[in-house]
């Protein structure tokens, strides 16, 4: 008996490495970089530290603004860094989805572009939050982008999963 169960372990040790695998652990890393970077989004909303940078794509004109550094300052630059790594993360998804498509779902590509249709949208609705000092439908229209992106990567990491049936009816 005990053969048998290890006999059914390395069977499924054997499963060859898929692309889809590759992608879909991406997909989840991007998830709760997303999911983070909405906390870290709401933090800096509580702090009022949306303006805590005055300038758009840098803070104070500089990549990383030592002299200038407070906790309001740092909020808004580490939501901008983060912003920016999903951003490149998303490109990397497209990049990986297109480069294997003929060995991932034929989604998968367009769903890809779509998200970084989102994360580019993303990016300028997070300019405009700034320019416009805060206008209350440009940062609703920042989260509700931010959400929907979310969603696309979850229903993308859902629709990845391989699916294993449990043996039961009904």
């Amino acid at each position: 008996m005990a053969n048998s169960v290890l006999n059914q372990q390395n069977a499924t040790a054997e499963v060859q490495w898929q692309p889809k695998d590759l992608v879909r652990g991406l997909v989840w890393k991007i998830a709760i970089a997303t999911w983070l970077l909405m906390a870290v989004g709401s933090a800096t909303r509580v702090m009022n530290a949306g303006l805590a940078c005055p300038d758009w794509p840098l803070c104070y004109g500089q990549l990383i603004p030592a002299a200038q550094m407070n906790l309001q300052v740092f909020l808004e630059w580490f939501h901008r860094l983060d912003a920016a790594a999903i951003g490149l993360s998303a490109i990397a998804l497209l990049g990986l989805s297109l480069f294997y498509r003929s060995r991932v779902p034929k989604w998968l590509p367009w769903a890809s572009a779509g998200a970084v249709f989102l994360i580019v949208f993303q990016g300028v609705l997070g300019g405009l939050t700034v320019t416009q000092l805060l206008r209350f439908d440009i940062v609703t229209a920042h989260l509700g982008t931010a959400l929907l992106f979310f969603c696309a990567l979850l229903v993308i990491g859902f629709m990845l999963t391989p699916y294993e049936a449990t043996g039961n009816i009904g």
